[in-house]
């Protein structure tokens, strides 16, 4: 016969792959888009991408389509329509993305919580996918951001500069002649009109940064694994400087990582 511990051990496994076996939905909300993912453990089973004008008929669709969903975990920098997202997932528990949570990296950032959603996400996959190596992930959105993790799972900080649109934006807000413009890869770093400076200041002005902070992390570290990802990391030549262009669900596995880590 097996004794009372070992009977609730295995009560416990049991109960915690039944949990692990739940479909969940991950929403990565942004300052642009909002990406809906409904996982069965690592498996996506449903993606969609929507404006922040459509969000909530989407979500609703989702929610139709899979009834049987019971936990979810948001990661919410834009926080613009927060309390109305609250309202839709009152029948589902709901993790909101933070350092308060259990995590699989310790971060030196201080206060922790300042530390955003999106950004402990992209570090919980950096862990994830890439256990043991010293991790430089950047991410390539509204804003670029960059983090460090060390091999031990530390994360020592990293950075926050504008992304590719919002330069553009930037320039045409803050002067009285630039105008604005869409995206246009340049093909020489000097531009012979206001256009084509423009677009070489942008381009070029990222390349150089991103080539900054990684040769600054590679002095310092011998073996260094560099993650871009984002949805601007597809405008970046390939390869650059060797490094890895995560898929685009990169951040949501994260999320779903952090989400099994909560769940018991």
């Amino acid at each position: 016969l097996l004794s009372y511990k070992k009977k609730s051990t295995i009560f416990f496994v049991i109960l915690k792959l039944q949990h692990l076996k739940q479909m969940r939905l991950v929403l990565d909300i942004g300052n642009t888009l909002i990406k809906s993912y409904v996982f069965e453990q690592e498996k996506i089973l449903e993606f969609t991408t929507d404006s922040k004008e459509k969000w909530k008929e989407s979500l609703q669709a989702i929610l139709n389509k899979f009834p049987q969903l019971k936990k979810a975990i948001v990661s919410d920098v834009n926080t613009s329509f927060s309390e109305e997202l609250k309202q839709i997932l009152i029948p589902i528990e709901v993790l909101y993305c933070s350092t308060a949570l259990k995590l699989p990296f310790k971060t030196l950032y201080n206060p922790e919580k300042q530390l955003g959603a999106d950004r402990v996400a992209l570090i919980a996959s950096a862990c994830l996918n890439y256990p043991g190596q010293n991790v430089l992930v950047i991410d390539l959105g509204s804003c670029i951001t960059h983090d460090f993790i060390d091999s031990s799972g530390i994360h020592h900080g990293g950075g926050i500069s504008p992304g590719l649109k919002m330069r553009y934006s930037s320039m045409n807000a803050y002067s009285g002649k630039l105008p604005h413009l869409d995206f246009e890869e340049p093909k020489s770093p000097v531009g012979t009109n206001t256009n084509l400076a423009m677009h070489s200041g942008v381009y070029y002005g990222i390349i150089n940064e991103l080539e900054g902070i990684i040769s600054w992390h590679r002095k310092k570290i011998q073996k260094l694994t560099v993650i871009l990802t984002g949805g601007d990391a597809e405008m970046l030549p390939k390869p650059f400087k060797n490094s890895i262009f995560a898929h685009s669900n990169f951040l949501a596995k994260g999320l779903n990582h952090i989400l099994d880590m909560n769940t018991f």
